[in-house]
């Protein structure tokens, strides 16, 4: 048991380096892209499907509350998980995330959408809402790790938009890499809006 331990360390370890090599550049766009929308009046829309909305969740509470230091409150929302409940048999089960987006969004706000498959039809109706709103998108999505993936979700961005892809072998890694990358968005915000906080 404790070899299969350390082959997971292993398997994270390698996830990390793999990652750091191929998105330091989009990791910095994201964060420049969220600060510029803060700036110029606008929020940060959080959305995930099934496990990935409580990353959404986790993201949108580090900017609404602090991350690491204290500093002023950040405008981000995440938007409600799940709606079907509210509308029994309904044919729209998949517009609930953009439905959300049409009624909150404006063009100078960021959606950062958090997928697992690539496939989620809740997220590329969401991507496609933002899109019509004159969002900005920042896309976290596997690379190709799923069966299901067929590029539908990256197919919708823009050249405006990021995407941070990541290469995983199992979904496990991929949520792990997931949290890294929210959490590194969070400190690069933090040290470009509030400088002087971390002193």
């Amino acid at each position: 048991m404790q070899e299969h331990i350390r082959q997971l360390f292993s398997e994270n370890i390698q996830t990390m380096i793999a990652s750091s090599e191929a998105l330091s550049g989009p990791i910095e766009q994201s964060a420049l892209m969220i600060v510029q929308s803060l700036i110029s009046g606008g929020k940060v829309l959080c959305c995930g499907d099934g496990a990935s909305a409580s990353l959404a969740g986790h993201f949108a509470q580090l900017l609404l509350d602090q991350f690491e230091t204290e500093r002023p409150c950040l405008p981000a929302l995440a938007l409600q998980a799940d709606m079907s409940s509210l509308q029994p048999g309904n044919q729209i089960n998949a517009q609930y995330l953009a439905r959300q987006i049409k009624a909150l969004g404006h063009n100078a706000d960021v959606l950062l959408v958090i997928s697992l498959t690539g496939a989620e039809h809740s997220l590329i109706k969401a991507v496609e809402a933002a899109l019509t709103n004159d969002m900005k998108v920042i896309a976290l999505t596997p690379d190709n790790m799923s069966p299901d993936n067929n590029g539908e979700l990256s197919g919708l961005l823009n050249q405006q938009d990021v995407e941070l892809k990541v290469t995983a072998h199992s979904p496990a890694r991929l949520f792990e890499s997931y949290t890294f990358l929210l959490h590194a968005l969070c400190e690069l915000i933090d040290m470009t809006l509030f400088p002087q906080q971390g002193e």
